[in-house]
Parts: C-alpha cells; sequence; structure tokens
C-alpha cells in the first residue's frame, strides 16, 4: 500500500508565519496542472506497482484550483496507478474558497476529506496571521461541508502565537468540539527564516511567549481534547476514534509515498529524492525531460534515524526488537542506553518491547529525537 502527494503551489495571500513553497501569482497555474499529470506519468513505477490507498492534495492552497483541474490530476493518477476502492483524498482548503458548487464538484471526483485551513476562532489572530478569513467563516464553511454529507474534516488550528491567552486557546479548542469536526491538527508556531514573522522577530517587532507559556497550551490541549473523546494518535494530531488522517499516518508506519509538484518529496523505502522548488523551473524541466529533482540513496543510518523521528511521535512507539534489526550491537547498545535514561527521567515509558513517550516526553519531543539519531 502506498500514498500519493499532490503539491499545488498557489495561495492568494502569503500568510506570516509560512515558509512552504507557494506563489500568489497564478500566471503557471494551467502549464503547473500540466505539468503535475506529466510527472505523475513519468513515475508510474516509483510506487512498484503498490496499491494507492490514499491521495492528499496539499500547498499552498489546493481549493483554489477548479474543479476541473481536480479532475485532470486525478485522472492522471487513475491511468497511471492502481488505485483503491476505498481510496482516503484529502484536499486542503481555505474556508472562505469553499462553495456548495466547489464542493459538490470535489466530492463527485472521489474527495472525501477536507482539511480546512483555520488556525483560529480569534479575529486578531487571524489579522497577526495574515490569513483571509474571519472565524465566523470557519464555522460557516464547516457547518456547510457537515450539511453536505461529509463528516471526515481536519481543522488546523495553532497555538504558541505571540500574545495568545491560554483562555482563548481553550475557546478555540472548544469551539472545534462544539463543531464536531472529526479530526484536529494542532502546530505550534514556529519561527521560520525567510517568513515575515521571522523579520519581525530578528527586528524586535515581535516578542515569541516563554516556553513555560507555550508548554502550558500544550498541556491544556491535551486535556481539552482528550476529555471530550479524541485520541492524541500524534504530537500534533488529534482525532474521534477510526478518523485518523490514514495519509498522514503511512508517513509515520514507513509506508512509500509519492509527491508530486514543484518542492514535493517522494520516499520508496529505498531512495528519497525532492522536487525543484521553483515553479518555472519544474515546468521547464518536465517539459525538456531534464532532471527535475534531486535523489539519495538511504544509507543504513538514515534508515534508523527516520525509523525513530516518525514513530516516537505517535502512539505506536519505537521497538526494541526493530532497532536491533536495524542496527549493529554498537549501535543498539547506545540507543538502548539513551531510551532507558529517558525512562529513567519520566520522558518515556516502556511496555511490552515498545517506548512510549509520557506527556512531559512529548514537550521535549524533539530533543530526545535528536539525542536518539546515530550520527
Amino acid at each position: 500500500m502506498a500514498g500519493i502527494y499532490i503539491h499545488i503551489p498557489f495561495c492568494s495571500k502569503a500568510c506570516n508565519y509560512c515558509d512552504f513553497h507557494f506563489t500568489t501569482s497564478f500566471k503557471l497555474k494551467e502549464q503547473i496542472i500540466s505539468a503535475i499529470c506529466k510527472e505523475v506519468e513519468l513515475n508510474r513505477s516509483y510506487l512498484d506497482s503498490d496499491l494507492i490507498k490514499t491521495i492528499y492534495f496539499g500547498g499552498g492552497t489546493p481549493s483554489i484550483l477548479d474543479v476541473h483541474e481536480v479532475e485532470k490530476i486525478l485522472k492522471s493518477i487513475h491511468k497511471n496507478f492502481r488505485v483503491s476502492h476505498d481510496l482516503e483524498c484529502t484536499l486542503e482548503s481555505n474556508p472562505n474558497d469553499l462553495t456548495k458548487e466547489k464542493i459538490n464538484g470535489f466530492t463527485s471526483l472521489g474527495v472525501n476529506r477536507l482539511s480546512v485551513g483555520g488556525q483560529s476562532f480569534n479575529d486578531d489572530q487571524l489579522k497577526k496571521l495574515n490569513r483571509t478569513h474571519t472565524g465566523k467563516q470557519i464555522e460557516s464553511t464547516i457547518k456547510l461541508i457537515q450539511d453536505m454529507g461529509i463528516k471526515n474534516i481536519n481543522l488546523d488550528l495553532m497555538y504558541g502565537l505571540p500574545g495568545l491567552k491560554n483562555t482563548s486557546w481553550e475557546n478555540d479548542l472548544k469551539k472545534s468540539i462544539d463543531l464536531e469536526v472529526t479530526h484536529l491538527s494542532c502546530y505550534c508556531l514556529t519561527i521560520e527564516k525567510g517568513t515575515v514573522f521571522y523579520k519581525m522577530v530578528k527586528k524586535g517587532d515581535m516578542i515569541i511567549d516563554a516556553d513555560k507559556k507555550i508548554n502550558s497550551q500544550f498541556l491544556i490541549m491535551r486535556e481539552v481534547l482528550i476529555n471530550n473523546g479524541f485520541d492524541h494518535y500524534e504530537i500534533s494530531n488529534f482525532c474521534i476514534p477510526t478518523y485518523e488522517s490514514k495519509h498522514n499516518t503511512s508517513y509515520w508506519s514507513g509506508k512509500k509515498y509519492l509527491g508530486i509538484g514543484p518542492s514535493a518529496h517522494s520516499y520508496n523505502g529505498k531512495k528519497r529524492h525532492w522536487n525543484i522548488k521553483n515553479n518555472f523551473k519544474y515546468i521547464e524541466a518536465l517539459r525538456s525531460g531534464r532532471p527535475f529533482y534531486e535523489e539519495e540513496i538511504l544509507s543504513a543510518k538514515n534508515i534508523i534515524n527516520e525509523y525513530i523521528l516518525t514513530r516516537i511521535r505517535t502512539t505506536n512507539g519505537v521497538s526494541l526488537t526493530k532497532i536491533a534489526l536495524l542496527t549493529n550491537q554498537a549501535e543498539y547498545n547506545n540507543i538502548k542506553k539513551k531510551l532507558s535514561q529517558f525512562v529513567d527521567e519520566s520522558l518515556l515509558y516502556y511496555k511490552n518491547d515498545y517506548f512510549f513517550l509520557t506527556q512531559d516526553g512529548m514537550i521535549l519531543c524533539d530533543k530526545i529525537t535528536s539525542d536518539l539519531f546515530l550520527m
């Protein structure tokens, strides 16, 4: 089983925190769609004829696309790959892009999961983020999607925002629960180089909240959502039981995936490659038959580090037996010693061959992961 990710590199507006690859100019949209379909065809053997269980339209803002443009891409995938009859097909969207007509069009093509980029219900925070919608538009869009029979809805929210009060964050979570959203992706703000927020911090025009406050918002999130029936199945992801993101779960469980579009990444268990991060160069490379990606063959250390990186974030945990299979004796002893130290520090716990993050460990997940990496 495998998945396909489609990167749509267009947004109507640049958000102040985002460092993903996108442009606000739509001049090359038609050419990008054609290049994406060409790349699908060229990569038809990348996944070894595995059954495609998930397709994910990300970006950028895929909901900017017209229905016929999504149809063109999906037809190309179905023509070149074996696609499962119970496919999960996700499309990321901005609340103000989705109309009744668009939702009908997307669902008629097989899109059965919509991810809504809300980020906050607080209009002041949305203005700081430079989002194009209001809190009320998030509510009305989610209700519209539900009224049209779609229950599989993800909502993106952000915490750790400068000046975000704990009470406001709790209100965002409770509003999501009241809206009966079945999946929440809750991301802590990170200041990425090259973004508007990065420049503001460098100039002293914006001050990031202290770790203590940000950590308290993480704990509020866990308490509110778990107490209301959500499973915390990955550091940033919560769902009502059975509504996990199958596509993202495949990343965290080491399944193969093909990334299509400028800046997209692919992984087939042996190699990883990443596409040109430039729309014009991507189009021209595909037109002329020139290479449009860079590639690396994964070393033994790459493979074990990737295993640790992806599994420790989830409720699946890290298997000591699996680590033994992937490492030599010295490497195994080194990782096992560090895992045991984290257990002693109450950052991990051990059960039936698996190590899992404790709540305190979740807060320090990035540090724990980097400490476990083989160098």
